[in-house]
C-alpha cells in the first residue's frame, strides 16, 4: 500500500502545482470532463476507489488519521458526484472562484502531497 500512497503523493503534487502556475486550464479541462460522458456521475466512481484505497492505505503511514481522512473525503466526494445533477455540479462554487482561491487551494493541496509522500512507511 506504499506503492499507493506513493502514486496518491504525485497525483496531489502534479494537481496543486497545475492549480498553482495555470488555474483557468483547471477549471476549463474539469468543465470538459462534466461535457464528454453521457452519464457525468460516473465520474464519481474514480474518487470513490481511490477513498476506499486510501482508508485501506491508512495503516502504511505515520499519519494514519490525514490518510483517513482523505479517504472519507474521497468517498463524500463520489457521493456528492452520483446525487448531484451535472448542471448543479457545474454551477458550483469552485468553477466561479477567483485565480487567488484557486492558487491557495493549489497550495493547500501541494502541501498535502509532500506530507502524503514524506509520511510514508
Amino acid at each position: 500500500m506504499g506503492f499507493f500512497l506513493f502514486l496518491v503523493s504525485l497525483l496531489l503534487i502534479i494537481e496543486g502545482v497545475l492549480l498553482i502556475l495555470t488555474p483557468k486550464k483547471v477549471v476549463k479541462l474539469a468543465h470538459q470532463m462534466l461535457d464528454k460522458p453521457k452519464d457525468a456521475r460516473l465520474l464519481g466512481l474514480v474518487p470513490l476507489i481511490i477513498g476506499i484505497m486510501l482508508l485501506f492505505a491508512a495503516s502504511s503511514s505515520a499519519v494514519s488519521w490525514l490518510i483517513w481522512l482523505l479517504g472519507l473525503a474521497g468517498i463524500a466526494k463520489a457521493v456528492y458526484l452520483f446525487l448531484t445533477p451535472v448542471a448543479k455540479v457545474k454551477t458550483s462554487r469552485w468553477f466561479s472562484m477567483s485565480d487567488q482561491s484557486y492558487r491557495i487551494s493549489g497550495i493547500i493541496i501541494l502541501v498535502l502531497g509532500v506530507i502524503v509522500f514524506i509520511s510514508r512507511i
